[in-house]
């Protein structure tokens, strides 16, 4: 970009962007009016902003970058940086833009400050609209849950006060209502217990320890419904590598996984459970041979409340989800309607990072056997 001196004053002096030319050092050398403004510099001439540092004027861009060494670097190897959404004083925020230019006369890089705090209040306000309308979708759906089971609880205690005031009461047909009044009371208790850990998760008690220690124990637990159906379980765990995470919750998350292969398999149906490690990352899958799923389906399977199961909370596969995100984790769902279903989780060995880890995604996640 070649233009002279007067005439690139003229331009950055009729722009609305804030724009102001830095040397190799990051000190400005030139700066228009909507730069002063932007600065906080309001009633003050843009002339006497020249001599400042950039990062001085603008702390709070600071933490983001070394304005010295992006100044020098977009002079001298023509690097551009583009940083949005950075807050400023007084509220503002700014989308900058710094980039070379050449003027023929002394070595400078010009920077761009657009004003978009009226965008950023616009996007913050839907936001919280949509928080706002989740948190009543959450709160629904949670009610809707629960009253199921306190209906059918409400209908058995009726008919148990009926039966009761006859003569010659069917003791096989009263136990049957009450067997049902208990699993119905069982299963609002699992509501509200997945519901709890859900949404206000305990902190995580990291330790180091094997994996495929984990897997066996959420087996054990399963036994009796195994046997009950004669599945096929087939252990490949070779992870070798000590992975640290929190023992109990990571058991809940491979549990609820496992319940739902032997929940929706067949009498006779088969269970792989295999480990690996995987660079830095230990592989877990759950492969069966049941019913598998159909697309728009697996799509949603780690949404809250959505299940497909009859009598099902729709709460234990999201919960796996949020416990292996808490880990810095990510699951995956591999499934085909009549060709069995592969869960996958992906654990790093060293635990969570400092941030979240990935969300769900539906993708393909390796072969079954």
């Amino acid at each position: 970009m070649q233009l002279g001196a007067s005439q690139l004053r003229a331009l950055l002096d009729a722009n609305e962007r804030g724009l102001a030319l830095l040397d190799e050092v990051g000190v400005v050398r030139y700066a228009n009016a909507a730069f002063a403004r932007l600065a906080g510099r309001v009633g003050a001439q843009a002339d006497a902003l020249v001599g400042e540092d950039f990062a001085g004027l603008f702390p709070g861009l600071g933490d983001e970058i070394d304005w010295v060494k992006a100044a020098s670097n977009a002079i001298h190897h023509g690097r551009e940086v583009r940083l949005v959404r950075l807050p400023t004083t007084g509220g503002i925020h700014v989308d900058c833009r710094l980039e070379p230019i050449d003027l023929g006369t002394m070595p400078v890089a010009l920077v761009s400050l657009e004003d978009v705090s009226e965008r950023v209040r616009v996007e913050e306000g839907m936001l919280r609209r949509e928080r706002t309308d989740a948190i009543a979708n959450f709160g629904e759906s949670v009610a809707h849950e629960i009253r199921n089971p306190l209906n059918s609880i409400h209908m058995n205690v009726q008919l148990l006060r009926e039966a009761l005031n006859r003569e010659g009461a069917d003791r096989e047909s009263l136990d049957r209502t009450a067997g049902t009044v208990q699993r119905e009371i069982m299963r609002l208790d699992r509501v509200v217990r997945d519901f709890v850990q859900y949404s206000r998760p305990p902190a995580l008690d990291l330790q180091p320890g094997s994996i495929n220690h984990v897997v066996r124990a959420a087996l054990d637990v399963l036994d009796a419904q195994i046997r009950e159906k004669g599945l096929q379980i087939e252990t490949v765990l070779a992870s070798a590598r000590p992975v640290r995470m929190d023992r109990d919750r990571m058991q809940r998350a491979i549990y609820n996984v496992l319940l739902n292969a032997v929940q929706v398999l067949p009498e006779g149906g088969s269970l792989s459970c295999r480990s690996s490690d995987e660079r830095d990352m230990c592989q877990l899958e759950f492969s069966d041979n049941g019913p598998g799923l159909e697309p728009d389906t697996s799509a949603h399977v780690f949404e809250l409340f959505y299940t497909t199961k009859k009598g099902g909370t729709g709460l234990g596969l999201p919960l796996a989800n949020r416990i292996v995100e808490e880990h810095g984790g990510r699951m995956a769902v591999a499934s085909e309607p009549g060709q069995g279903t592969t869960f996958a989780m992906f654990l790093p060995f060293g635990g969570p990072p400092p941030g979240r880890g990935a969300g769900p995604v539906t993708v393909p996640v390796g072969g079954k056997g």
